[in-house]
C-alpha cells in the first residue's frame, strides 16, 4: 500500500485536472488509418526466458520504492496484444452482448461519477474508433479479455513485453523522450489547448488526449508491442479487492510515468479518460 507521501508524489506527476470543465477537442489526426478492427487485435509472441524487471538503478535514477529492488526473473512464453484495445474492438464485444457499455462515456472516481470529465472519454465519438477504449474499469477490461479467449497480462508479463530483457528505462531504450516523442504524453498540444493547464512545451505529439493506436512507431518495444509508453495507463492482472495496478503512463502524464518499471494504482470501480488495457494469453 502506498504511503501518504508516496500517493501525493504520484498525484503530483500531473496537475490535478479532475475538475476541468468540458472543452472542444482538437484532434488533427482523427483520420489516421490503422487497418480494420481485426488488425489491431493481432498479438506478438514473447519467448520464455530471463529478463531484468523492476528498478534498474544503472540506468534509472527516478525509481520509487515500489519499483525496488529490481532483479532478474524467469517467465514462461506468452503472447500480448500489439496495441491497446480500441473503441471499435470493444464495440464488437458490446454488440455481441458479452461486454457492458455502462459508464464508458462517464468517468468515475470509483465512488462518484465525474461528468465534468466526460470530454476525455472515447466511447460514442465518431472519430475515435481507432483510439484506445478508455473510461473503463478493471472488471470490464478483464471481462473483455475473457470474452476474447485471452486475459489481462500480469505486471511482470507487461513489463517484459515493454522493455525486453536488458532492463532498459523506456520501450525504445534508455534515452529520454525526444521533442517529437515516441509516445503520447502531456505535451505542448495539451498545454496550448488548455490555457493555464499543464504539459511540457518542448514535446509535441499532436494530440490533446488519446491518439489512434500505433501512432508512434519510434516507441515500439523490443518485441514489437506499440504504445506501451503513454496514450493510456493499462490495467494488469495484479491487484486485490480494493485496487489494481496500471502500467505505462498516459497522455496526461510527464515522462517519469512512461518508464517501464513505473507503477500506478486505481481503486476498483474507477473509470478514467487516462486508462485502458490490452490482453495477453
Amino acid at each position: 500500500m502506498d504511503s501518504a507521501a508516496g500517493y501525493a508524489r504520484r498525484i503530483g506527476r500531473t496537475i490535478a485536472w479532475w475538475a476541468v470543465a468540458a472543452i472542444v477537442l482538437l484532434d488533427a489526426r482523427s483520420g489516421f488509418s490503422a487497418g480494420s478492427p481485426e488488425a489491431v487485435s493481432k498479438m506478438v509472441a514473447v519467448p520464455a526466458g530471463k529478463a531484468l524487471l523492476g528498478c534498474n538503478q544503472a540506468v534509472d535514477t527516478e525509481c520509487e520504492d515500489d519499483e525496488k529492488p529490481g532483479g532478474v526473473v524467469e517467465l514462461a512464453a506468452f503472447e500480448i496484444d500489439v496495441t491497446e484495445v480500441t473503441v471499435a474492438q470493444y464495440k464488437v464485444c458490446v454488440d455481441a452482448g458479452a461486454c457492458s457499455a455502462h459508464g464508458l462515456d462517464l468517468p468515475s472516481s470509483g465512488t462518484a461519477d465525474e461528468p465534468d470529465l466526460a470530454w476525455t472519454c472515447n466511447w460514442g465519438k465518431a472519430d475515435r474508433e481507432r483510439h484506445p477504449i478508455n473510461c473503463i474499469d478493471w472488471q470490464a477490461a478483464a471481462d473483455f479479455c475473457k470474452w476474447a479467449k485471452k486475459r489481462l497480462p500480469t505486471a511482470k508479463e507487461w513489463e517484459r513485453a515493454a522493455r525486453g530483457t536488458d532492463g532498459r528505462r523506456y520501450p525504445w531504450g534508455n534515452e529520454a523522450v525526444k521533442p517529437a516523442p515516441q509516445g503520447n504524453l502531456a505535451d505542448k498540444t495539451l498545454l496550448d489547448t488548455k490555457p493555464g493547464g499543464w504539459g511540457l512545451k518542448e514535446f509535441v505529439d499532436g494530440y490533446v488526449t488519446t491518439a489512434p493506436v500505433g501512432s508512434f512507431p519510434a516507441g515500439d518495444s523490443p518485441v514489437g508491442a506499440k504504445d506501451m509508453a503513454g496514450n493510456v495507463w493499462e490495467f494488469v492482472a495484479d491487484g486485490n479487492e480494493t485496487r489494481h495496478e496500471m502500467r505505462g503512463g498516459a497522455w496526461s502524464y510527464y515522462p517519469i510515468a512512461l518508464r517501464v518499471s513505473d507503477k500506478a494504482y486505481a481503486p476498483n470501480g474507477r473509470r478514467n479518460g487516462d486508462t485502458g488495457f490490452r490482453c495477453a494469453r
